[in-house]
């Protein structure tokens, strides 16, 4: 077998030699083993020895270490960042921000691609899965064990505890990046996973939250609204950053198999297509089967595999046999929390039966190959994505983002823009048509893309990078720099994504003050407007529409008085819009009503509270609730509207509009005489607690019994009525799926003046 300086083609596909030394990278260096606690150099050391046979750990030729020089800075620099509070600079924190900023934060998260051999995924089939490999690796990559230490653009370093990466297969990827077609099904199948839980019970009144706590339910709708299976050409957070290529010790020629295993990523069939980077990381892998494999042939064939292909190289030593529960050192496999509204389904179908013989619905797995895995993907996530990634942010931050910065890079900006200069030479035979328009001629406009090598592309690929590792300040200010080059080329979608991300950046940005004078609130306000309108008129895409919606609303309402009421408006918008269902309806609504109920007041007044409108909308989340049947939820929404007026300071002065006071007494009548009737059915254990405490009356209950057989499932009556005190049906109201419903363009207008 030759070695890489003989002439090997694959000798080294990630060859870090070629990249030029740049300042940022050697500041990165000069400090990156100072503190071993947070750092990478916690990780269990691997020898250039083989290990014993007893040895659970995996063999590599020392450790990646990315410094040995030691002077204070990253001690210094943690000192400097680890104090700060991450909602320090907030206007009015609630208790539920910090969980609900961390499931955004871990929802873009790197994505690493697995292509593994057959005999891998054979493996994985012997142990009860049957997606292979990338299901047994998948749920440990969620959240890495320990802190993993990160470097932004100035070489400050800054440790995360819940830092995680996103294993998906090769095959769907391209699959997905092959198709033209986008996820048109993908809020129907979000509504119908929330319809099939909340028809479970899964929201029970036990598991509801206090005032002003963010529901359990609302944060799947949100999880599962971010997860997304399919690439996409105007963002990179699905592209892959890093694959890794599989073989096993019972593989036949394994060198010529990852040979083959690597052209086919290169330029086989799962090649990815031409607007993603085909300049991944690749991450070599040797699966040792410890019940029929001899560990000292592995060992030589895993330094054979270091001499090839580098130090991206890992042995993982795993068990064959299947693992039962009664086992002694039996584990059941972690539940993945990113699965995408289809998998959610596929899942609970195919564990429907064993919910109901009370059976876990997980696979076990032995104790030592989940400790075997959870060093595997630190060890590829700590010292080989992480790395590639800050490695390939200082390039192009250097090579290209720094060319269209000061005044040289604005005065070539302006020349192509009203002169054509600088335009790509591809465009030559159209550029007649282009020096007026001042695009750049890098975009197809057929296809709606760009070449992964143009720089419109690689500035987008730097700041989604700089958003994966969470340095928002470097990432707000790419978005903001290449907006102006999509808005050049009419590309609207990728102008869309721009504006979403770098409202979403400036907002997570902990150190992006309420009371600075960068924090403007119309700024944010019209990039909102800007992406949504884009997102819903000129790409028919409403799941990018609500997403982006949702997500400034849920940024935005701690941000202080008047960011809160911007917050309120734009829940309310997605709403008028018809971007959700019914169970969308009412969990956003909760949502509006909490916005207006952490708006501040001013002075001892507290003029310009909004408790009033808080309560009107919790009132309206009962009403909903009704509809879907869960009046122990309805109780609670108006408990908490009854909470909202009385803090008012003319608390009683609700009962001087006597239709409202007629309403409200009307629908607290009908969820007491719903909660009585399943008293008698036999309670759930929120019911339970309201018997014990007295609340429902038998008498109510045998009054109101005969209007109660009316209330069905099927056909159930609005107690929102009509002008004349008429009850509405609840079909010609609100249908259970609008989003399954063809609706008119609620934007389409004849002339709106949008510019």
């Amino acid at each position: 077998m030759t070695s890489p300086r003989n002439g090997d083609p694959l000798q080294q596909p990630e060859d870090l030699s070629s990249i030029p030394n740049l300042d940022v990278y050697k500041t990165r260096l000069s400090a990156r083993d100072e503190s071993p606690e947070t750092s990478s150099a916690s990780l269990p050391i691997r020898t250039s020895s083989p290990p014993t046979q007893g040895s659970r750990s995996s063999t590599l030729s020392g450790v990646l270490s990315r410094s040995s020089s030691s002077n204070g800075k990253l001690s210094l620099s943690l000192a400097r960042f680890g104090g700060l509070q991450v909602n320090s600079p907030l206007g009015n924190p609630s208790d539920g921000y910090d969980d609900t900023r961390s499931l955004i934060v871990r929802a873009f998260s790197p994505t690493v691609a697995v292509y593994a051999a057959q005999e891998v995924d054979e493996l994985a089939v012997r142990k009860g899965l049957k997606h292979g490999f990338v299901e047994l690796v998948r749920p440990f990559g969620e959240k890495i064990p320990g802190k993993v230490v990160v470097r932004d653009s100035t070489g400050a370093s800054r440790s995360w505890d819940d830092f995680g990466v996103h294993f998906t297969t090769l095959d769907q990827l391209t699959e997905d990046g092959s198709s033209s077609a986008a996820e048109v099904n993908h809020l129907e199948k979000l509504e119908e996973l929330m319809e099939q839980y909340i028809g479970d019970g899964y929201y029970d009144t036990a598991d509801t939250p206090g005032r002003g706590e963010v529901s359990e339910l609302y944060k799947l709708f949100l999880s599962r609204l971010l997860c997304s299976r399919s690439m996409s050409p105007h963002e990179s957070f699905r592209h892959p950053v890093g694959a890794i290529i599989a073989i096993s010790s019972s593989t036949k020629q394994p060198i010529d198999t990852l040979r083959n295993l690597y052209q086919q990523t290169a330029q086989g069939p799962r090649a990815l297509p031409t607007y993603a980077n085909p300049e991944y990381l690749r991450y070599y892998v040797l699966v040792h089967d410890e019940d029929h494999d001899d560990f000292s042939k592995s060992s030589a064939l895993f330094d054979q595999m270091k001499r090839h292909f580098g130090l991206h190289c890992h042995l993982l030593r795993l068990r064959s046999a299947s693992c039962t529960q009664s086992d002694d050192d039996a584990e059941e496999l972690p539940t993945g929390e990113w699965l995408s509204p289809e998998e959610q389904i596929s899942v609970l179908k195919e564990t429907a039966n064993l919910i109901d013989l009370n059976t876990s619905t997980s696979p076990f797995i032995f104790s030592s190959d989940a400790a075997a895995l959870r060093t595997f993907v630190r060890e590829l996530t700590a010292q080989s994505i992480v790395y590639h990634m800050e490695q390939r942010i200082a390039l192009w931050n250097d090579q290209v983002a720094s060319r269209r910065r000061g005044i040289s890079g604005r005065f070539m900006s302006l020349s192509k823009r009203w002169t054509g200069i600088g335009a790509s030479s591809r465009a030559s035979s159209s550029s007649a048509n282009l020096v007026g328009s001042g695009a750049s001629g890098n975009y197809d406009s057929l296809q709606g893309t760009y070449r992964w090598d143009a720089p419109e592309s690689l500035l987008r690929k730097l700041a989604d990078y700089a958003f994966m590792l969470r340095d928002y300040k470097l990432a707000a200010s790419t978005y903001e720099l290449v907006r102006s080059d999509y808005a050049n080329d009419k590309a609207w979608k990728h102008l869309a994504g721009a504006n979403e991300m770098c409202c979403i950046a400036t907002l997570l940005n902990p150190l992006t003050s309420s009371g600075s004078s960068k924090f403007k609130i119309e700024n944010f306000d019209l990039m909102l407007e800007t992406a949504s309108y884009s997102y819903l008129t000129r790409c028919s895409d409403p799941a990018l529409a609500l997403r982006t919606l949702l997500l400034g609303v849920e940024l935005l309402k701690v941000r202080g008085r008047a960011a809160s009421e911007v917050a309120a408006k734009w829940a309310i918008r997605s709403l008028e819009l018809g971007l959700v269902g019914s169970i969308g309806n009412v969990l956003v609504s909760e949502r509006v009503a909490s916005c207006f109920a952490n708006r501040i007041g001013i002075g001892n007044t507290g003029w310009g509270l909004r408790k009033r409108k808080a309560a009107v909308w919790s009132v309206m989340a009962a009403d909903e609730w009704m509809k879907l049947g869960r009046a122990e939820i309805a109780a609670q929404r108006l408990d908490e509207a009854q909470e909202f007026y009385s803090e008012t300071n003319h608390s009683e002065a609700i009962k001087q509009f006597k239709e409202l006071a007629a309403y409200l007494e009307q629908l607290r009548l009908a969820v007491r005489m719903k909660l009585g009737e399943a008293r008698k059915r036999g309670f759930s254990g929120a019911t339970r607690q309201l018997e014990l405490d007295g609340e429902v009356e038998d008498e109510t209950v045998e009054e109101m019994n005969a209007l109660e057989k009316h209330d069905s499932r099927v056909n159930r009556l609005s107690l929102m009525g009509d002008a004349s005190g008429a009850a509405i049906s609840l079909e010609t109201v609100a249908p259970l799926s609008p989003v399954r419903l063809t609706r008119p363009d609620p934007l389409s207008r004849e002339d709106d003046d949008f510019e």
